[in-house]
C-alpha cells in the first residue's frame, strides 16, 4: 500500500479508488502545507471519506450475498 510521510503524519493511499485524485492532491501539496491545520483537516476528511466509502462497499457485498 503506497503512502507518504508528511510533517505531522503518515498518509496512506485510499482503499477506495474514487479517492485517488484526493490522495494525489494531498501528496502533491504536503511539502507546502503539510503540518498546517488546513492540511490536517484535509487528511482527516480524506480518511473519513475512505472509511465511509469502504463501509458502503462492504455493506453492498454483504447484502448481495
Amino acid at each position: 500500500m503506497p503512502y507518504f510521510d508528511s510533517k505531522s503524519r503518515t498518509v496512506f493511499s485510499p482503499q477506495c479508488d474514487k479517492l485517488d485524485p484526493f490522495y494525489k492532491m494531498l501528496e502533491q501539496y504536503h511539502k507546502v502545507i503539510g503540518g498546517s491545520n488546513l492540511f490536517d483537516d484535509l487528511v482527516e476528511t480524506y480518511e473519513y471519506l475512505d472509511f465511509v466509502l469502504r463501509e458502503e462497499k462492504n455493506n453492498e457485498l454483504v447484502t448481495t450475498d
